[in-house]
């Protein structure tokens, strides 16, 4: 007589709960977040910008992962490195995390994104969200005057700095051109895909950026200091 199969426990990876529960989750953000609108203008907003008058640097992103729109924040990928670059680079004063994002108008930053639709990944995005992106970011830039314009993304200096293509030659840091009257300098996109930086490389433009604010900003720049406090 065959013996009936033992029913063993399933051993179930924490990464893979974690994935499942995000998937479960992802049902819950409203399709019209996830599908392709016809008209941008009239798509939702993904996530809320995070933007104050007097803004030193106002950080541009391309648009929102999956994850972030979830959860309701900027840059909350698991392998996302922008909240550790800041920190390291001494653009704020304590560690942040994706939970912090509506605290960097105290610190005088600000984020946005290009386009407010979340994708899976870029390449879903289309040329007439990014030109719709680009009509509404000028429109904020003039309206918030941010001393520098941080472009998260070295594709994106062809759509915002109307060059037209994407440039071999167009490397991070202070760049020629301006948005309104913001100067404007190119960052790597902090994404964990990104593996032209290294979280080091990272770190080094994020502090050329630091270094530069002294010259346009009359805002003190954030030292990690024992006992510092938040700007207010």
């Amino acid at each position: 007589m065959a013996r009936p199969p033992l029913n063993r426990p399933r051993i179930t990876s924490k990464s893979s709960q974690r994935t499942r529960q995000e998937q479960i989750g992802l049902s819950k953000v409203p399709q019209s977040h996830l599908s392709l609108h016809s008209n941008p203008a009239q798509s939702p907003c993904g996530l809320s910008d995070h933007i104050e008058r007097g803004v030193r640097i106002l950080f541009v992103g391309i648009n929102p992962g999956l994850r972030s729109a979830l959860l309701g924040h900027h840059f909350a990928g698991h392998s996302n490195r922008f909240w550790k670059v800041l920190y390291a680079a001494g653009l704020v004063p304590e560690p942040l995390t994706y939970r912090d994002d509506w605290r960097l108008p105290s610190f005088g930053l600000g984020l946005t994104n290009i386009v407010a639709r979340p994708t899976a990944g870029i390449h879903e995005l289309t040329a007439q969200e990014y030109e719709h992106g680009r009509t509404q970011l000028l429109t904020t830039i003039a309206r918030y005057q941010p001393s520098v314009v941080a472009i998260l993304g070295l594709s994106l200096s062809a759509i915002l700095l109307g060059t037209g293509r994407i440039s071999a030659r167009r490397l991070p840091g202070l760049q020629r051109e301006r948005l309104v009257n913001s100067s404007v300098f190119l960052l790597p996109n902090p994404s964990g895909r990104n593996a032209h930086y290294s979280l080091a490389d990272m770190v080094k433009t994020f502090r050329d950026l630091q270094r530069y604010l002294p010259k346009t900003s009359p805002h003190s720049t954030v030292h990690r200091e024992a006992g510092s406090q938040h700007p207010t």
